[in-house]
C-alpha cells in the first residue's frame, strides 16, 4: 500500500505544482480543484493508516488509553510494528487479547 500511496501522492504533487503555473496564468478555479484533490487524498491516507493503530492502542492498553491512543495516532506505523512483533513473533502470553 505504501508504494501505491507514494505514487499517487507524487502524481498529485505534480498536479499541485502545475496548478501554480495556472495561477500565474489566471486560472484560480483549476488550482483550487487540484489542491482539493491533494488534500482529500492526504486526509484519506491519514485516516486509513492511523485508525487501525489507534484502535489497537486503545484496546490493548486499558490503563492509559488516551496516552497510547495519541502516541499511536502520531506514530501509527511504528506502533503497529512493535505490536505485531510482540504479538506474533515474540508470542508474549496474554499480550493484547483483542478478540472479545
Amino acid at each position: 500500500m505504501s508504494v501505491i500511496s507514494l505514487t499517487i501522492f507524487n502524481l498529485l504533487r505534480w498536479k499541485t505544482l502545475e496548478s501554480f503555473k495556472t495561477y500565474e496564468l489566471g486560472d484560480i478555479n483549476r488550482m483550487i480543484k487540484n489542491n482539493i484533490y491533494t488534500m482529500t487524498y492526504m486526509t484519506l491516507l491519514l485516516l486509513v493508516t492511523t485508525i487501525p493503530a489507534v484502535l489497537v492502542a486503545i484496546n490493548c492498553n486499558k490503563q492509559n488509553q488516551i496516552g497510547y491512543g495519541i502516541m499511536a495516532f502520531l506514530l501509527s506505523d511504528i506502533y503497529l510494528l512493535q505490536w505485531s512483533i510482540k504479538k506474533f513473533i515474540m508470542k508474549k502470553p496474554d499480550y493484547c487479547d483483542i478478540i472479545v
